[in-house]
């Protein structure tokens, strides 16, 4: 498959693999890095012109019968929707709700890892 991998580079002050003065991102890896965060940190909706993008993490978490499988193949489907650069790599992607008691409330944890990158997102 030939892929066309430039893309914007989006990366933060804060981010933990932040470079200064960066521009385009042409790793591979770091471009599915990207649109991964890019469809977990993203409601349903909120991208003009395609209301279907993003994994709409928030209002999953706080529904009442949706199990992390159910949430794990939403994931999925985003990225091989949105990624089609990830299709001959290997990766890993785990879902796992937990209740915190103390706090009267339920999170979920994410675990994305595709080479040497291991993203954890956690949303409460």
């Amino acid at each position: 498959m030939d892929l066309d991998i430039n893309d914007f580079y989006i990366g933060y002050k804060g981010h933990p693999k932040f470079t200064i003065n960066k521009i385009i991102e042409d790793d591979l890896i770091r471009v599915i890095v990207q649109k991964y965060e890019m469809i977990i940190f993203t409601n349903k909706g909120d991208l003009y012109g395609d209301l279907n993008f993003g994994a709409d993490l928030p209002r999953m978490l706080h529904q009442t019968r949706v199990s992390a499988a159910a949430v794990k193949k939403d994931i999925l489907n985003q990225i091989f929707t949105y990624i089609p650069e990830i299709s001959d790599i290997n990766f890993i992607l785990d879902v796992n709700f937990y209740q915190d008691p103390n706090n009267y409330q339920d999170y979920m944890e994410i675990l994305f890892q595709i080479k040497d990158y291991e993203i954890y997102s956690i949303i409460n």
